[in-house]
């Protein structure tokens, strides 16, 4: 019987420790803040970092991101701001897409693609720099990003 139960006991303990995080909930998103040549992902936690990031004093940035994704007010203290980068692109037509967050024990993966513009789409002929904007709540733990890529046949 103490065999039984110690497994009973360890099973539930072990499901607890193992559980992930809950995925932190997608407030708003906004095409376009700040676009840059590489693909990549940038986690801006305070008013402190979204400024350097935006390289404009902090009045002047939060007017900037509020009125971008369309929020009354932005809590740094239950909210951060994620901004994914396509990278450098030949034409304009190219778009961000955020497609899902994942959690895996104390780590979140922002899962995202790149959209290509139609063939026989009329696009800008210059160089661009596709960007998505996230605010979403807090999350404690390692944050990554993977860009998805569709292998088109």
């Amino acid at each position: 019987m103490s065999l039984l139960l110690n497994i009973l006991l360890f099973s539930v303990f072990s499901c607890i420790i193992l559980a992930d995080e809950p995925i932190p909930k997608i407030i708003s998103q906004a095409v376009g803040l700040k676009g840059g040549a590489k693909p990549q992902g940038v986690i801006l936690k305070t008013e402190a970092e979204l400024s350097k990031f935006l390289d404009l004093p902090i009045p002047e940035t939060n007017t900037k991101i509020k009125k971008l994704l369309n929020v009354k007010e932005i809590n740094f203290t239950h909210q951060m701001i994620l901004v994914i980068q396509g990278g450098e692109c030949n034409s304009g037509g190219f778009k961000v897409v955020f497609e899902k967050c994942e959690t895996k024990g104390n780590s979140l993966q922002v899962l995202w693609k790149l959209q290509t513009p139609a063939a026989d789409a009329f696009v800008t002929q210059a160089i661009t720099y596709p960007s998505l904007v996230l605010l979403i709540e807090n999350f404690k733990g390692e944050i990554t990003f993977k860009q998805i890529i569709d292998i088109k046949k």
